[in-house]
């Protein structure tokens, strides 16, 4: 203590030794500041230099970006299934970029490009008086050198200073650049490599999108417009805001008048009505389009801890790598099959049977308010036309544009409102198949079609639902709760979380249920007992063990599965339940073969530990075997599959999302389906619900798996046939513990059953109305009124 106190009076003294000298020697001590600023500037210009935050391009890297050599993405059979180009740059070559063009992009962006080396000192001197000493917004001082460096190598976010380190990193890289390619060589980079929007990269994917004609057949006004959009594509979209493009296109006209580009007749004749040939995307590429973006963020990790030899950081887009990856293509085949089959039946229902829980008045009133909030409507209705004329107009069809999963965009007869009422009610879905042992991920479907939505739904955090539950299950055996313990059906209050009261799905109250048999029907008033019992603390800590990483509210209505999760973290939970408690980690890429043919990288699974005992994970998998013989997913039994599975379904509040994660003790085969727009969903829990909606995606692929004559799967083994206690009794929980306690005939009938290989419940009938679902649904627990508990924890 001492110490501490002998510490804070040298600091106080020195501090107040300093401070004496700042006010006798104000000049003095002013020109040291600057000394130090410096000097200090100086060691950040040089920690940049030799790469202390990532190695700068070498010149014979840089001299390879005229002409990138092209990455392939293999599966595990060798096979290759996919690409990557520099930034899906565009072929345009030095002659179909025009004079208009360049000059456009000079006079607006960088006056002075053929006069600098890459770094416009007089354009930096503006910003430093104006933006910084004066408060004037005096715009940016980046050339287009810089903006290639950019464009090309993108920006890092890092712990600190990021925006001065990215800055100064496209600085070196722009002087390297000019010391490599003539002027036009640079333009022609940039012209190829800059975004224009909607996914757009380079002028030559730009002119046919908006125009509809080859770069060189642009005309003056049509470049001047291209170039306007580079200050902030969204913004200044000609389709999107045409009145903005046409104003910021003069502005390019301006400018190119200004330093003598056109003459003021030339740009007046210019400033025409803006006209576009706007050609809509057609579809752009595989499902498996989902899993190489994924690769390509594990291969980004990668290469930012492993630079090359020649000290550059290794570029999919540039570096003619071979990866080879995980991916298994009669697995992803069965698995797009699947998505593809069940999502085109799921949305002829939806399409028939969508409802608006959530809004007052229902779909009716939904569609009436987005109705009136498109432009068509507002334009008439400030014309004075009546509510009648309205409605007319709001019915009347005529073909719009709709798009089709994996054709693109068709013309379709459809009234607004029906235009509205497709766009909100479409269906989307994931599906995700992953080794148990290894981590190896095996077939990945991100979304419906990667042309429509490039959000990956299996890395997306939504809501769980009841898939949570066996994590909470799982804390709760852990801490010494008891299989056969059983627990009232109570609907109970809970005053302390302002009156949160959690119902069944069903809606059926009384009586007691074991453990296992709340799990295998979700029985939301029992597993609320057994959160509160376990705590949420505990939980929160099993679900992290289990691979979940996002961050989790602390409320007792997690178990309910209120929190927003990932399907990839979910079905990485499940595989440490499924391989007998062991932590996995999801990975892609196997090896990583460069051009010279040398292996720069070999996967090696790593062990990341136990999760749970192994007596209690073998409980839980029992218990999660019956949820698929006994519980809600019994119809998962109607898809002919030979082994044992294990699984969980999941269904949110209003049917908002559907969940099922299955499992053998090799594979994890997991499945979302949901609305992007929550005020939308299925009108019955029977059309809904995860055992509706996701279950027969993973029903499908475990049936496709099960066909091979070197099977992947196998069985799980216990050591005992049936938990010793009957799943449900009607009497209360002291009561039926003792009885289960007592109880023999249970067993003896189950072994019974099991002699005469008779289930207790013969295979589900499968439905005609669907093609692959069963009729009869037994609903899994939905979320219902978690609002309260979530409210009350954040209030606390």
């Amino acid at each position: 203590m001492e110490k501490i106190i002998n510490l804070k009076n040298t600091i106080v003294t020195k501090a107040k030794t300093v401070f004496k000298f700042l006010r006798k020697h104000p000049f003095k001590s002013f020109f040291y500041l600057i000394g130090i600023g410096f000097l200090f500037s100086a060691f950040f210009l040089i920690l940049i230099y030799f790469g202390a935050f990532g190695k700068l391009p070498t010149k014979e890297y840089l001299l390879q970006l005229e002409n990138p050599v092209t990455s392939t993405i293999y599966a595990s059979n060798n096979e290759p299934i996919g690409y990557y180009f520099l930034q899906n740059r565009s072929n345009a070559d030095s002659t179909q970029i025009s004079k208009y063009l360049k000059d456009a992009l000079v006079a607006t962006e960088d006056s002075r490009f053929y006069t600098h080396g890459g770094i416009d000192y007089k354009s930096y001197g503006r910003v430093f008086i104006k933006s910084i000493l004066l408060g004037q917004n005096a715009g940016g001082g980046s050339t287009v050198t810089q903006q290639v460096a950019k464009n090309i190598f993108g920006r890092q976010k890092r712990f600190f200073l990021s925006t001065p380190i990215n800055k100064i990193r496209e600085l070196f890289i722009a002087k390297r650049l000019e010391s490599i390619y003539s002027k036009d060589e640079i333009l022609l980079l940039y012209f190829n490599t800059v975004s224009f929007g909607e996914n757009i990269y380079g002028i030559e994917k730009a002119a046919y999108r908006f125009f509809n004609k080859p770069p060189e057949k642009l005309s003056l006004e049509e470049c001047a417009t291209l170039v306007g959009v580079l200050k902030a594509p969204s913004y200044y979209n000609p389709r999107i805001n045409p009145e903005r493009a046409t104003n910021r296109r003069n502005v390019v006209l301006s400018q190119m008048a200004k330093y003598g580009y056109i003459t003021e007749a030339e740009k007046e004749a210019a400033k025409k009505p803006l006209v576009l040939d706007y050609q809509l995307p057609k579809k752009t590429s595989s499902f498996s389009s989902y899993f190489k973006d994924l690769v390509a963020e594990e291969f980004a990790a990668w290469a930012a801890e492993n630079p090359a030899e020649d000290g550059h950081i290794y570029d999919l887009e540039a570096d003619g790598l071979s990866v080879y990856t995980t991916l298994n293509t009669s697995i992803q085949e069965y698995a797009e099959k699947a998505l593809n089959r069940q999502i085109e039946n799921l949305q002829k229902l939806m399409d028939q049977y969508w409802d608006a829980a959530t809004t007052e008045g229902g779909k009716e009133a939904l569609l009436k308010i987005l109705t009136d909030q498109t432009k068509e409507v507002k334009k008439l209705k400030a014309e004075g036309k009546s509510d009648e004329e309205l409605a007319l107009f709001v019915k009347e069809k005529k073909k719009r544009n709709y798009w089709e999963v994996g054709k693109g965009y068709e013309l379709k007869l459809m009234s607004l409102e029906d235009s509205i009422a497709k766009s909100i009610n479409r269906l989307h879905a994931s599906l995700f198949v992953m080794s148990s042992t290894s981590g190896r991920i095996m077939g990945y479907v991100g979304g419906i079609d990667y042309g429509f939505s490039q959000t990956d739904n299996i890395r997306t955090p939504r809501q769980v639902g009841s898939t949570f539950k066996p994590i909470t299950y799982l804390a709760a055996l852990e801490a010494g709760q008891d299989v056969c313990s059983y627990y009232n059906n109570n609907l109970v209050t809970y005053a302390e979380y302002e009156d949160w009261q959690p119902r069944n799905a069903a809606g059926g109250y009384g009586g007691s249920y074991s453990m296992h048999g709340a799990l295998a029907n979700s029985v939301n008033t029992v597993s609320v007992n057994i959160q509160l019992k376990v705590g949420v603390e505990r939980v929160l800590a099993q679900a992290k063990k289990m691979g979940v990483e996002a961050q989790l509210p602390e409320v007792p209505s997690i178990v309910l599965g209120t929190a927003d999760i990932s399907l990839l973290e979910m079905a990485t939970a499940y595989a440490s339940i499924s391989n007998g408690g062991n932590k996995i980690k999801p990975f892609t890429i196997e090896r990583i073969i460069n051009e010279d043919g040398a292996v720069v990288f070999e996967a090696k699974p790593e062990y990341q530990g136990r999760v749970a005992g192994y007596t209690h994970v073998k409980q839980l998998q029992k218990m999660m075997e019956g949820v698929v013989t006994n519980g809600t997913a019994q119809r998962l039994m109607g898809y002919g599959i030979p082994y044992n599975l294990i699984g969980k379904t999941g269904t949110t509040q209003n049917n908002g999302d559907g969940w099922f994660i299955g499992a053998s003790p090799e594979l994890v085969v997991g499945a979302w389906v949901g609305t992007y727009d929550k005020r939308v969903q299925f009108s019955t829990t029977r059309m809904g619900s995860g055992s509706n909606t996701a279950l027969p995606m993973v029903g499908s692929v475990f049936h496709d798996l099960s066909t091979w004559k070197r099977p992947i799967l196998t069985n799980f083994k216990y050591d005992f046939d049936h938990f010793p206690c009957p799943p449900y009794l009607e009497m209360n929980a002291k009561e039926a513990f003792e009885f289960a306690k007592t109880d023999t005939l249970y067993i003896q009938n189950l072994r019974i059953q099991d002699s005469l290989k008779i289930w207790s419940q013969l295979p589900v009938p499968i439905d005609s109305l669907q093609g692959i679902v069963p009729a009869t649904i037994k609903t899994d627990s939905t979320v219902l009124d978690s609002v309260p508990a979530i409210l009350s924890a954040i209030l606390k």
